[in-house]
């Protein structure tokens, strides 16, 4: 029998595997953990396709079931699921939760609030925004009299941050706060909102993440988003004569809304892709644009780089 016939068995004996050895208390494994193994789909149908003999294709596959059940046993500690009626949940007054089970340990997950900002200075025109955002839903929206306000719900742990001035731009960077100790994170929400008053340029790298951004307020120059597996839905504005757009990320579903009278040019290289870009000309190979983009006054680009896609952008 080839390989290519038993691709989807695989996959099922993989996460089935992992059930079983997650009910003899070895890992710590349920159903919500199963969406952070959608890169198997990936590995298993990439090793069907290799011009290599199916004994090959499947000791390959048996290694990464292998070190799959190696990495899931070493982040995660034995835990019951199957007496949740003697369990008992409590909440206090520090987001701290509970789990009290008679003969065994309590376990504390810590839920916390956290709050930064940095403060605005009318002779600052420019800021850059760097963000290293780890996994979770994030949001850009709003405005504020500071330069920069953000807040974090959750418990994923705290983030740092750090400013710096050159050449008259305030550089600020975000980043979680390393910590030795293994996370198990329920929840990371981040609500930032920026100044509408200076011209911003947006990096963030992000991992497993929804992402929403209503930009449409704000001056940009530039966004770079690099992100894992993402889900992105961005709103753009026409405050500015050129914005500039790129989009990098594995497996993704991205939606972008753009202003009717800006004038868009897209760049898109993806594979398995499904595209529906509204009002657009097609150019080339992953080339559109819209009919107005030659003489518009207020241009956008938007560079896509993505394996796995559902793209979108739409004209508001």
């Amino acid at each position: 029998m080839k390989f290519r016939n038993l691709f989807w068995a695989l996959i099922l004996i993989a996460i089935g595997f992992l059930f079983m050895v997650s009910n003899f208390g070895w890992i710590d494994f349920h159903w919500v953990s199963i969406w952070r193994l959608w890169p198997l789909i990936l590995i298993f149908w990439g090793i069907s396709i290799l011009p290599i003999k199916d004994i090959i294709k499947f000791s390959l596959v048996i290694a990464f079931i292998a070190l799959t059940f190696i990495f899931f046993n070493q982040i995660t500690e034995p835990r019951w699921y199957f007496t949740l009626s003697d369990h008992s949940w409590t909440w206090n007054d520090s987001w701290d939760v509970e789990w009290d089970d008679e003969g065994s340990e309590s376990r504390t997950y810590t839920y916390s609030k956290q709050e930064l900002t940095v403060p605005f200075d009318s002779a600052t025109p420019k800021a850059i925004l760097k963000m290293d955002a780890a996994a979770g839903n994030f949001y850009v929206r709003g405005e504020t009299s500071e330069l920069l306000s953000f807040q974090k719900k959750g418990d994923i742990g705290d983030y740092s941050m750090t400013t710096e001035e050159s050449d008259g731009k305030t550089i600020i960077n975000i980043s979680l706060k390393k910590n030795k100790k293994i996370r198990r994170v329920r929840k990371n929400r981040i609500d930032i909102h920026l100044n509408q008053h200076v011209t911003w340029d947006l990096d963030f790298d992000v991992g497993a993440a929804a992402v929403e951004m209503d930009l449409s307020d704000y001056k940009i120059d530039t966004a770079r988003i690099d992100a894992g597996a993402a889900s992105l839905e961005l709103k753009l504005g026409n405050l500015n004569p050129l914005t500039y757009i790129h989009y990098s990320s594995g497996a993704a579903s991205l939606k972008i809304r753009i202003p009717k009278e800006s004038a868009c040019k897209i760049h898109s290289e993806s594979i398995l892709v499904s595209r529906e870009f509204h009002g657009f000309n097609k150019l080339g190979d992953g080339v559109y644009q819209t009919e107005n983009y030659p003489e518009g006054t207020n241009k956008i680009i938007i560079d896509i780089e993505s394996a796995v896609s559902s793209l979108k952008v739409v004209r508001y």
